[in-house]
């Protein structure tokens, strides 16, 4: 039994066995669509779940973490923002899908 416990904190102090996480360029990460975004921010979050097993220097995961979390909000506050400014200037922005947009215009004339 004794030797279980030995092997698993020899284990927890192997940090060769954690892959460090993969810098991204903050300014990459404006390039993301919001799907990758959002599976990059839950693939950081659990390797560093992982890596807290192991050891106790979680910053390059934070770190990392930290970036996507700061575009995501990013993108909530400039889509709150946007649909604030559509509310209040309805003229400014109309987007159609259905091929009326010329309708439309003409309408406002």
């Amino acid at each position: 039994m004794k030797k279980n416990i030995k092997k698993a904190a020899v284990k927890t102090n192997n940090y060769s066995n954690i892959e460090q996480p993969e810098v991204i360029n903050m300014d990459a990460l404006g390039f993301f669509d919001d799907e990758s975004l959002e599976r990059l921010h839950n693939h950081l979050q659990s390797d560093r779940e992982r890596a807290s097993r192991y050891t106790e220097d979680l910053l390059p995961w934070e770190v990392e973490i930290c970036y996507v979390q700061r575009e995501m909000k990013i993108r909530t506050s400039r889509r709150i923002a946007h649909e604030k400014y559509v509310r209040n200037n309805p003229d400014a922005y109309y987007y159609d899908t259905s091929g009326h947009q010329e309708d439309y215009e003409q309408s406002l004339n």
